[in-house]
């Protein structure tokens, strides 16, 4: 019998930046293989800037994921700008991520308006 996938990414390069679009329902027992699969594509594509569009997955990380998460980031990870763009009733977890990469030595800033996630993303 197969295995389904409760999730989906759809990934594409756009001028530089590897957008990512999580789809689908996110259960905890799955966090871990999405982390690691959003991470081995990251790796494949070698390029400085990530967008993760998680507006249409179902599921968050709480405080506890998000702090967890940043702390076991592979080593061997590419270290690069990460926009998050995800639906404002989310902006709980925003100030708590952006400073819980920052202190992990990530660069990673919570959008609502995938524009402005692009343009920082190009941005110096």
């Amino acid at each position: 019998m197969e295995d389904k996938k409760e999730y989906q990414l759809v990934t594409s390069v756009n001028e530089g930046i590897l957008e990512i679009i999580i789809t689908g329902e996110v259960p905890m027992s799955a966090v871990d293989k999405l982390l690691n699969e959003v991470n081995a594509v990251g790796k494949a594509m070698n390029v400085g800037a990530e967008l993760v569009d998680v507006r249409y997955a179902k599921g968050r990380f709480g405080f506890a994921e998000s702090y967890f998460h940043v702390r076991d980031y592979p080593a061997d990870s590419p270290i690069m700008k990460i926009a998050v763009v995800d639906l404002a009733e989310n902006s709980d977890l925003q100030s708590f991520q952006e400073t819980t990469a920052k202190n992990a030595g990530l660069s990673l800033k919570w959008f609502t308006d995938i524009d402005a996630a692009r343009t920082w993303l190009k941005s110096k």
